[in-house]
C-alpha cells in the first residue's frame, strides 16, 4: 500500500482518535459553519481545512475566512443546505466572490427522503461550466448515480472525482461496476482518495482501492496521483 496517503475527505465532529490508517495528511470537511467555528482549532498541523460555502446565512464570514487564508477549499451539500435545483443561480452569483483558485467540493451522494433537496447533476454542470478554471470535486463520485454522472461530466475537464464512503458503501451492489468504469476511462489526475470518515473507515477504503487499482491494473504513477498527488495539489497549494 502507498506510503504517502492524502485523505481527501474526513470530517471532524467525533474526534481523530478511531482514525484507522496512516496518512501523510487529511483535508477536514466542515459542513457547517457553527461546527467550524467550535472545532477548527482541532484540527491537526499539517492538514487542510474544507468549509461549508454557506451563501444564505454567513457569506460574509466565509469570506473573511477565505481572505484569512484559512480554508483551502469549499463544500456544497445540497440536504444539509437545503439546496434546490433552482437556487444554483443564486449560489453561483455569490460563489463568484470566492477567488478561482479555490476548488469546490460538491456532495453528490443520493440519500434520504429529501428529494427537492438532492445533489443537482444540472447544479454541479452549471458551476463547472460558469467557472471553466474552478477545480470541482463530486465527493463520493456520484454514489448509485456514478454512470450518469460519469458520462454527463466526463467532457468538462475542471470536474475531479472524489471516491470517499463509496468504495466500501458500493462495493456489494451491482454499481460498483459503474465506479470502475469510472476510474478506468477518467484521467487519473483528476481521481481523489478520500474515506469520509467517520462515516467510513478509511483502512477499508484503503483496502478496497487498492483491491480494484489491482484489478483494473493501474501503474504506480496512476496510483501515486489518487492515493495523494491530486489532493496535494487541490488541497495544499497556495492561493
Amino acid at each position: 500500500m502507498n506510503s504517502s496517503i492524502i485523505d481527501g475527505l474526513v470530517h471532524l465532529e467525533g474526534g481523530l482518535e478511531d482514525y484507522d490508517l496512516q496518512v501523510t495528511a487529511r483535508n477536514i470537511v466542515f459542513n457547517f459553519v457553527d461546527q467550524y467555528r467550535q472545532k477548527a482549532k482541532e484540527v491537526p498541523a499539517g492538514d487542510s481545512i474544507t468549509l461549508v460555502f454557506d451563501y444564505k446565512k454567513n457569506l460574509d464570514f466565509v469570506l473573511k475566512e477565505i481572505q484569512a487564508k484559512k480554508i483551502r477549499a469549499l463544500k456544497i451539500h445540497s440536504r444539509d443546505q437545503q439546496i434546490r435545483k433552482n437556487d444554483y443561480p443564486e449560489l453561483i452569483k455569490n460563489l463568484s466572490l470566492a477567488p478561482a483558485e479555490l476548488p469546490v467540493i460538491v456532495d453528490a451522494f443520493y440519500y434520504g427522503p429529501e428529494l427537492e433537496f438532492k445533489p443537482s447533476l444540472e447544479g454541479i454542470i452549471q458551476i463547472a461550466q460558469t467557472f471553466p478554471q474552478r477545480k470541482i470535486v463530486v465527493a463520493h463520485s456520484g454514489g448509485y448515480e456514478v454512470l450518469k454522472y460519469f458520462c454527463h461530466l466526463r467532457p468538462l475537464d475542471n470536474i475531479f472525482y472524489d471516491l470517499s464512503f463509496s468504495l466500501q458503501y458500493l462495493e456489494d451492489s451491482s454499481v460498483f461496476s459503474d465506479l470502475k468504469k469510472l476510474i478506468r476511462h477518467t484521467d487519473k489526475k483528476r481521481i481523489l482518495f478520500g474515506s469520509d470518515f467517520p462515516y467510513a473507515s478509511p483502512k477499508k477504503q484503503a483496502e478496497i482501492f487498492e483491491k480494484l487499482s489491482s484489478e483494473i491494473g493501474l501503474t504506480e504513477d496512476e496510483k501515486s496521483m489518487i492515493w495523494g498527488g491530486n489532493s496535494k495539489k487541490l488541497y495544499f497549494s497556495p492561493y
